[in-house]
């Protein structure tokens, strides 16, 4: 039988069953495949064409030798569950020489990895290859492939092309530094990651993750093991470094007009910068100004996780082979830039990385995937996506990108998508606590324009009418938005306009002036100090205000609507309980006398009552994921966590808003403390969405959080 093995990988000192099994274990990803050897039904499968699967492993090689490397188990479902094959001997000579005769004469591939290997009993076949620099490869047929997350796609051969000067940075971190021994790195580091991926000797663990190899009784470092564990990387590169600089102003001066206010530089291999850069960082993403309370008050002008992914992404893809240059951080009054060394690669364009498109790929191979598999980079090119997303979500004007020769450009500008002039009249509605979609629909409607249905659900880029109805609701709670039109006058309106197929595009929804929302506040807050003290709130009580309101006070649509209000206020608790804010607007008015019934309610002993969840009501910036299933599980992001707090502390934060299912917080691997963020899964939507509204701004060893849906 044929088999192919590749010069000098670990292939004969890890094991390759314990390499397949860890594969297999960690999934189908950018560097991981798995393929089937049979088709059909569970409970009638049948062997799979031998010349397809040929065709499916050539594909895969080329594919994965166009990006960043990669392997294939043939014999293994998508899920990960080992169903082997049944192929004759003539026909697996035949499938481990597909490296060479399923690719194109003009572009072999370099020394694939092929063998068949039992595993639990079952043959699978075992195909891997790592990243070309050299040659842009094809399938036989002529079709060039690259593999981008988990397909495998058709390419443009000339956008793969690579430039001469572009081979060098390419190869940086997989060449092998043959002075280098394992003492130089930190062992430590190695084995917190190796805990956090493979758990193998810190030995194996370098050998799994491609960055070193045994050669005559030595292990052989690859550039990428010194920049991301070196003990001393001053040694091994001269600028792996971050610089930080705050200027006063929107631009830099100098000489005797030099405005630098600090200017400080993290050294240390790229685990530890990516910890101690951040630490550098993160104060300046908050300004702390006095406010017309006399108090001293923090206002974040960035968002955090988007200034942390720029981050991780300077530190992830700069050039590294430019030894003389340093990632460069400067923070204006109204922008912050990063600049990272090295231009864009020759095969991506600028103009598509704008586009969001997620077009990627990686010049530092190795180190893109260590941190990737330990979870500082995700998908591949999920970053600049997230980023321009967490921009748009704080209102904020998107990120510019620019690049030239010698340096790829980030800049975070500190400036609202909103006009001033939209700014002060939406600070109208400042008690009201409006969402950012609540936000640009009042905008939609502020020159007192009638708005249809559909055009809030296009201009908020909507996929379930769910979740537009559970918008509409709470904004007519909170008296922003009300109907113009009964039932009766919608369906006449839809007969004159021939041209309309559905209500939802006649404009009857119209939004209330700011000083309107506000009176009819002042008049509700007024009836709620009057009204009757109850330990309860129940329908009779909600009556008695309701009646109190002025017949064309705002808040005066229906009982269900003021209920909702009172929550979105918190003048009422999931349990239907009067908050502390109601009860100080009771004891700021004199109190009428009850009635019987509140009376006798009143004698009865309070009984604890289990709390309520609210309606899945939209409470954040972002729109709550949406899957139909209200009672499935859902994640909350956490930010500004601190680094110190443990899961049980989040636990018992979250506890009090319903079910926890679990609590995660990503670990820094050369510190062992938490990154700043973590993940709490609840039970529920709806006990999620009571989470945000109550926890969001609450604090945990003295650090405000920050919550929103995970995505």
């Amino acid at each position: 039988m044929t088999e192919y093995t590749l010069k000098g990988t670990p292939m004969d000192i890890l094991a390759l069953k314990e390499r397949i099994l860890k594969t297999i274990e960690l999934h189908e990803s950018q560097f991981r495949e798995f393929k089937s050897a049979f088709d059909g039904p569970p409970e009638a499968k049948v062997l799979r064409d031998c010349k397809q699967v040929s065709k499916d492993i050539a594909e895969a090689l080329v594919g994965f030798a166009n990006a960043d490397g990669g392997e294939l188990l043939i014999g293994v479902e998508d899920d990960g569950h080992i169903t082997g094959h049944s192929f004759t001997t003539q026909q697996i000579d035949y499938l481990l020489g597909s490296p060479t005769l399923g690719v194109h004469c003009d572009t072999p591939l370099a020394a694939p990895v092929a063998m068949q290997v039992e595993i639990d009993g079952k043959q699978i076949l075992y195909f891997a290859i790592e990243k070309s620099t050299t040659t842009i490869h094809q399938t036989a047929d002529g079709r060039c492939l690259q593999r981008r997350d988990r397909a495998t796609i058709p390419v443009s051969a000339t956008r793969l092309q690579f430039e001469r000067q572009e081979q060098m940075s390419r190869e940086y971190d997989r060449q092998y530094i043959e002075h280098a021994h394992v003492t130089d790195l930190d062992l430590q580091l190695v084995q917190n990651v190796s805990q956090a991926t493979a758990h193998m000797s810190p030995e194996k663990c370098l050998q799994y993750l491609g960055l070193a190899d045994y050669g005559i009784g030595i292990l052989r470092l690859r550039r990428a093991a010194l920049l991301l564990f070196a003990k001393d990387i001053s040694r091994w590169h001269p600028r792996c470094q971050v610089r930080v600089v705050r200027v006063r102003g929107n631009e830099m001066l100098t000489g005797r007009d030099l405005n630098i206010a600090s200017d400080e530089v993290e050294t240390g291999n790229i685990l530890k910068l990516l910890s101690t850069a951040w630490d550098r960082l993160r104060p300046h993403l908050v300004e702390t100004k006095l406010s017309p309370d006399a108090l001293f008050r923090e206002r974040v002008m960035y968002p955090e996780d988007a200034c942390r992914e720029a981050l991780i992404n300077a530190i992830t893809h700069r050039d590294y082979s430019i030894e003389g240059q340093n990632i460069e951080i400067l923070i204006y009054d109204d922008r912050m830039e990063v600049h990272s060394p090295g231009s864009l690669l020759s095969t991506i364009d600028l103009t598509e990385l704008k586009k969001l498109s997620g077009i990627h790929e990686s010049r530092n191979a190795l180190i893109a995937r260590v941190l990737r598999e330990v979870g500082y980079v995700r998908e591949m090119g999920e970053g600049m996506r997230r980023i321009f997303r967490l921009f748009s979500d704080a209102d904020l004007v998107p990120p510019q990108l620019s690049a030239s020769l010698s340096q790829f450009t980030i800049i975070l500008h500190y400036k609202s998508v909103f006009s001033a002039e939209d700014q002060h009249w939406l600070a109208g509605f400042k008690s009201l606590r409006l969402t950012r979609e609540e936000m640009l629909v009042a905008l939609k409607g502020k020159d007192e324009q009638l708005i249809a249905p559909q055009q809030i659900y296009d201009l908020l880029n909507l996929v379930d009418w769910d979740i537009y109805r559970e918008l509409i609701e709470k904004m007519y709670a909170k008296g922003v938005l009300y109907n113009t039109m009964t039932e009766a006058q919608k369906k006449l309106a839809q007969k004159r306009k021939k041209k309309s197929k559905s209500k939802r595009d006649i404009a009857r929804l119209a939004v209330r002036p700011p000083e309107a929302v506000e009176h009819g506040l002042s008049e509700l807050y007024g009836a709620l100090s009057r009204s009757s003290q109850v330990p309860v709130i129940n329908g009779a009580w909600l009556k008695s205000v309701f009646a109190s309101l002025p017949k064309n006070n705002p808040y005066r649509s229906n009982i269900l609507n003021l209920m909702r209000l009172l929550h979105i206020l918190d003048l009422m608790d999931e349990g239907s309980y009067p908050t502390n804010l109601l009860r100080t607007l009771w004891s700021a008015a004199p109190q009428p006398t009850s009635s019987k019934q509140t009376q006798s309610q009143a004698r009865k002993p309070i009984s604890p009552q289990p709390a309520k969840p609210s309606p899945p009501l939209q409470t954040t910036a972002t729109k709550a994921p949406s899957d139909g299933r209200t009672g499935a599980p859902i994640d909350i992001y956490v930010g500004n966590l601190h680094y110190d707090a443990s899961e049980q502390q989040v636990f018992l934060q979250f506890q009090q808003c319903g079910q926890v299912i679990s609590v995660t917080i990503p670990k820094d691997l050369s510190t062992n403390r938490g990154r700043g963020f973590c993940f709490v899964k609840m039970a529920t939507r709806e006990s999620a969405s009571t989470a945000i509204k109550r926890l969001d701004g609450s604090s945990i060893r003295g650090r405000r959080l920050h919550l929103n849906w995970a995505r």
